[in-house]
């Protein structure tokens, strides 16, 4: 395995500039996932990691050796795309094994990586079978399989699940997992689905427009977000954000009131200076830290509803007109149209400027 740096990389097409200075430092056997909305660079700066994209400026180093000008097939890695791309006229044990009899490796040593391979995906009642006689799921882990016998340092998968349905996704990303952790592999993985970035990372990389937002722990950037795009886009449902102004402060507390809590004063606590009195701002809660009604509580007309089993998500309205998610496990006592009085505690708010950066 092995480390991979990304000094400033950039990355023009023309007049247009897609990537922008991206500073990475990818620990070798780390799991860090590319996320962000289509069109924010995730998969070409995935593709300039591998060589399928020019590098227009800036140094990527793998295991201490700069690559930019490094053929493809000498950078010591393995690609899996969202296409499983294999060879229709080939059993799997050809399929997995093709690129090496390409690069002129040993019949013995084929069948030695193909058969360690076949074991860790538990592939091995499939060998002899062709592609059409899998399901998605199966073409997918031999396409990973393909992947693992090249035996490289850096895995790289671009969307790997997002041509299988939701049931094949939440098995695979538990295969991807598992697999991460027996070959304590150096793994970078693009999606566009916070799930699976949540689920799979140990670091997260959070794009937009081609610049990166933030990067850290999954549950570090979903407790502490570096501005509100970073904020919305990690979570699922979204954070609600409320629009308000700062009255002043009362201690390390900014005292702010917002639009729906009418003539309140929410304190919310600040490690640096309070903003002066005036300020706009935006405030941000989390579906799961709205509480039963209190003193400050909101009123929130309910328009739909999904029930998750233990737990629902409420979609409504405040009377301000802002469109709230609470997550309840009181489901059953909701029906639409149904004014449901909630509350939060100050302290897990998050408050960030007009600008969208966060104010700690």
């Amino acid at each position: 395995m092995a480390d991979v740096i990304l000094k400033d990389i950039r990355k023009t097409f023309g007049v247009l500039d897609v990537i922008k200075g991206v500073d990475l430092d990818i620990k070798s056997g780390e799991f860090v996932v590319f996320v962000g909305p289509s069109g924010c660079g995730k998969s070409t700066l995935l593709r300039m990691i591998a060589g399928l994209e020019d590098i227009s400026s800036g140094v990527l180093e793998i295991g201490e050796q700069v690559m930019n000008d490094v053929d493809p097939s000498k950078r010591g890695i393995a690609m899996v795309f969202q296409s499983y791309a294999l060879y229709p006229h080939m059993t799997v044990r050809e399929n997995m094994g093709f690129a090496l009899r390409f690069a002129g490796q040993d019949k013995a040593e084929i069948a030695r990586r193909v058969d360690a391979a076949a074991k860790i995906l538990e592939l091995g009642p499939l060998m002899d079978r062709k592609p059409k006689a899998l399901s998605g799921g199966q073409r997918q882990r031999v396409a990973i399989g393909r992947a693992i016998v090249r035996e490289p340092d850096v895995f790289l998968f671009d969307e790997p699940l997002s041509n299988l349905d939701a049931e094949l996704r939440v098995h695979m990303r538990v295969e991807i997992a598992r697999l991460h952790k027996e070959l304590n592999a150096t793994i970078i993985y693009v999606t566009h689905d916070q799930v699976e970035a949540m689920t799979l990372a140990d670091k997260i990389v959070v794009l937009r427009a081609g610049i990166v937002e933030q990067v850290g722990a999954p549950l570090d950037l979903y407790d502490d977000p570096a501005n509100l795009f970073v904020a919305g886009f990690i979570g699922s449902p979204r954070m609600n954000v409320f629009a308000g102004r700062v009255l002043g402060a009362s201690g390390a507390a900014a005292l702010v009131s917002l639009d729906g809590f009418a003539d309140k004063e929410i304190a919310v606590p600040l490690q640096g200076q309070v903003p002066p009195a005036g300020t706009p701002i935006r405030l941000g809660i989390r579906p799961e830290h709205f509480t039963d009604a209190g003193e400050d509580s909101l009123s929130i007309t309910i328009d739909m509803f999904e029930h998750l089993g233990g737990e629902t998500f409420a979609y409504g309205r405040s009377t301000s007109g802002e469109t709230i998610v609470v997550t309840t496990r009181n489901g059953r006592s909701l029906s639409t149209g149904h004014v449901l009085k909630a509350g939060f505690d100050p302290t897990r708010a998050l408050l960030f400027a007009e600008n969208g950066k966060r104010i700690r």
